[in-house]
């Protein structure tokens, strides 16, 4: 068997144990917004009253154009599009990381053992950033990060094929290639052996103050202000750095260049970064820069500390033996998978695609979309994502309904929009009160906005007819 075929089967099968030992979800987190940003570009008749919330953000991205096209290409359903391309991602980032410890790494186990430590660690977040290493739903961070990795690798093998990389990236996810380009300019700098400067933040730009309701929003997000993280987080962020750097000497002192410099390029990266974030959210004229997160640094900052580690631990401990891989392994990925798999604990493990929902969330949506007018204006409890049994599956990815603004992620949309911050705040505002709200409280929000329906947890609100109910919700009209 060569080798090219060898290592198709081996990234196949890690794929496949990625999936089955972290899951796969559809429309929860992120997929909020491009989820309905892919629906639309499919159907445009959808979403007429709220589309500005999530294609603010998606405008700036291809990705939702690129997953509409291979829907509506190949045939397929958008749900098995969206599972098809995760696992391409998934596949795709692992081969990233074989191409990489292939460059740092001289023995064959030290290259699998890089690559199965980061199969074991993917839902693992980088601290105090919100950001897993790879999110367990189709999302386009994921792509841009397999791309990146490929950069990493081409800039070490000096071919301008990495600009090529950094430019998928960037259609993808602008602020991951933002990022990479961060990590790839010292790395590039190392390599040719530049003076390396620090960044001189009085120089950065300023934007147009914000306004005061997008200040008011921002309060809100403390993981955009590192200097107010728990001191556990900062922890978290010593956690890779700390060993980076050690990895860089011992690399260095064994005469090992392309991992020292890898070692050390990230090293130096993430301290620009984290210098920079303290800077932007401390600095009032630079405020504009805060939902840039420059903290969010430390993403790649894990995947390349995870590499290593493992391809160190192939090399020093691992060996040929099978027990002793399945004893390392095992005992790293227990915790991982034990501590995220309350994450999306009332929905099945892996979402199939065209399984009948038993999930009393997905029932509703599931019954809204395929019951309710196309042009139907929703409200839903602002706060509906942090229900413990919704499971963060998100009301317009799944019942493909309007609804106004949610305090989750359409805040977070504010956070990089300032320009919706006073249309978000109204709507929020209006409906701050809703466990108090009566049947007149839902009938003002059909006269100011033209909601027509609500869905409601049980008991419910006296007053509404409402035409469909499961164990947990209730969907009523407003008339």
């Amino acid at each position: 068997m060569n080798r090219a075929l060898r290592d198709a089967l081996l990234l196949l099968a890690l794929t496949a144990a990625a999936l089955a030992l972290h899951g796969y979800h559809l429309g929860v987190d992120d997929q909020v917004i491009y989820l309905p940003a892919i629906k639309k570009n499919l159907d445009p008749g959808l979403y007429p009253f709220d589309a500005i919330f999530f294609l603010s953000q998606t405008r700036l991205t291809l990705f939702d154009e690129m997953a509409a096209w291979f829907t509506h290409s190949f045939g397929f359903s958008l749900e098995w599009t969206m599972f098809a391309l995760y696992l391409a991602t998934t596949y795709l980032s692992l081969a990233a990381c074989l191409a990489l410890a292939r460059r740092c790494f001289s023995s064959s186990v030290a290259h699998w053992a890089a690559v199965t430590m980061i199969c074991a660690v993917l839902p693992l977040h980088a601290t105090g950033t919100l950001v897993p290493m790879q999110d367990r739903y189709l999302h386009p961070r994921g792509l841009a990060t397999a791309a990146i990795l490929f950069a990493v690798t081409a800039v070490l093998d000096r071919k301008p094929r990495a600009l090529a990389w950094l430019a998928f990236a960037g259609v993808l996810h602008p602020q991951m290639a933002f990022f990479g380009v961060m990590h790839i300019g010292v790395l590039v700098v190392l390599q040719v052996r530049m003076p390396l400067r620090a960044a001189l933040f009085a120089q950065l730009p300023a934007w147009e103050p914000a306004n005061p309701a997008w200040r008011d929003v921002m309060l809100t997000r403390i993981h955009h202000y590192p200097l107010k993280w728990p001191w556990y987080e900062w922890l978290g962020v010593a956690f890779p750095m700390v060993p980076l750097w050690l990895f860089a000497r011992s690399a260095q002192q064994r005469g090992e260049a392309a991992r020292a410099l890898v070692c050390r390029a990230f090293f130096l990266s993430g301290c620009l970064g984290i210098a920079t974030a303290i800077a932007v959210s401390t600095v009032p004229q630079f405020e504009r820069f805060v939902p840039i997160q420059f903290m969010r640094v430390l993403h790649l900052i894990y995947w390349i500390f995870f590499l290593m580690l493992g391809g160190w631990l192939g090399e020093r401990f691992l060996g040929r033996s099978a027990l002793r891989w399945a004893l390392c392994f095992g005992l790293i990925a227990a915790p991982v998978v034990y501590g995220y798999s309350f994450y999306y604990g009332k929905s099945p493990h892996i979402e199939w695609s065209g399984r009948v929902p038993r999930h009393a969330w997905l029932e509703a949506f599931d019954w809204i979309r395929h019951n309710t007018p196309r042009d139907a204006l929703f409200a839903v409890d602002p706060m509906y994502l942090e229900r413990p049994r919704a499971d963060y599956h998100g009301f317009r990815a799944l019942a493909e309904r309007s609804m106004l603004a949610d305090y989750g992620k359409d805040r977070g949309v504010v956070g990089l929009f300032p320009e919706l911050a006073y249309e978000w705040r109204q709507e929020y505002e209006d409906q701050r009160r809703w466990r108090e709200f009566t049947a007149e409280d839902f009938r003002a929000l059909k006269r100011k906005y033209g909601v027509s329906w609500v869905l409601l947890e049980k008991p419910g609100v006296p007053g509404l007819t409402c035409p469909y109910q499961n164990e947990e919700l209730m969907v009523c009209r407003v008339e």
